[in-house]
């Protein structure tokens, strides 16, 4: 049973990666541009159309073709920002929110023009097991069972360590860190004190679409099928893990992002007992209002912090 549980864990590591790029690419709009990006997960799904046309219709590796797919992701975002959001700087948050639900719309209508039927392009993972002749899967004896991990998680868990980990060093140590900081805590005092507020919030939005792209790439390689809308969950997912790790810090909602996943996949496991044989069917449900009494405790997340204002 040990062994049983630990596997149902390491089936949750793709999920884990992906809600946990997506978080903190929500995040860093959030403390930039004070809004939340609603067609973060459209302009993800843009990008990995990128990659999944050059690799379909020419070949390409996607190990390769993700590359000019974050690239769209890195236009895309520098686009809403330097274009639309700059010329509407005076907007207040939620007329931002309802510019990023027109895009939405506009990618999703984009999407088909571009690429025909849009649920027809193949796809496959970063590391194609079948090609190279191995196993797709890691199998461990341990606990007088075996525990079963596939390879593209294992892959998609390296590059969001790295990723994420030279982030949040750059975050903490480079001047765009501290810029990014700067800006978060009050974008008019951060232009008083000389920083380039437009340069900081232009380079988070490509940021942010890059991570967004390579969440999708690495979705749609875990066998998920690819279409105009098939990064909603992980998006909504992203904005939970926020509100439950806490938008006033970085590393909260990935946090949370780490949280969701597991949670929803332990309440699955209980399926294995015939006392909560049809618990599976619920488990999102579930974790949902786990989530909601936690933010009933702690408003501000688990590792938020108060937003203390003087009168």
């Amino acid at each position: 049973m040990a062994a049983a549980f630990l596997s149902t864990l390491c089936g949750t590591l793709l999920s884990v990666c992906i809600t946990a790029m997506a978080a903190f690419a929500v995040t860093l709009i959030f403390k930039t541009s004070t809004t939340t990006n609603f067609a973060q997960g459209s302009i993800a799904a843009l990008g990995c159309y990128v990659t999944a046309e050059l690799f379909g219709a020419y070949g390409v590796p996607v190990c390769v073709g993700v590359i000019p797919g974050v690239l769209v992701g890195v236009l895309a975002g520098l686009f809403v920002d330097i274009v639309i959001f700059r010329n509407g700087r005076n907007v207040n948050a939620v007329g931002k929110q309802i510019i990023t639900m027109g895009l939405v719309s506009i990618i999703f209508g984009a999407i088909p023009l571009i690429f025909g039927n849009p649920e027809s392009i193949p796809f496959e993972p970063f590391f194609n097991p079948q090609k190279a002749g191995v196993s797709p899967n890691f199998i461990i004896p341990a606990f007088g069972g075996e525990i079963v991990v596939t390879r593209h998680s294992l892959i998609c868990l390296a590059i969001t360590v790295v990723v994420l980990g030279a982030l949040f060093l750059l975050l903490k140590y480079s001047k765009w860190g501290l810029g990014v900081r700067a800006t978060a805590s009050n974008e008019f005092t951060a232009e008083l004190m000389g920083i380039n507020t437009h340069v900081i919030t232009a380079v988070s939005w490509g940021i942010a679409g890059a991570l967004g792209v390579l969440a999708a790439v690495m979705y749609a390689g875990g066998g998920t099928k690819i279409s105009t809308s098939f990064m909603t969950t992980v998006q909504v997912n992203a904005f939970l893990a926020g509100i439950l790790g806490g938008f006033s810090t970085f590393h909260g909602p990935v946090i949370g992002a780490v949280c969701i996943p597991v949670a929803a996949s332990c309440v699955g496991f209980l399926a294995n007992f015939p006392a909560f044989s049809g618990i599976s069917r619920w488990n999102m449900v579930i974790v949902y209002v786990l989530m909601l009494i936690v933010i009933l405790i702690r408003p501000q997340g688990l590792v938020g912090k108060p937003v203390a204002k003087k009168v």
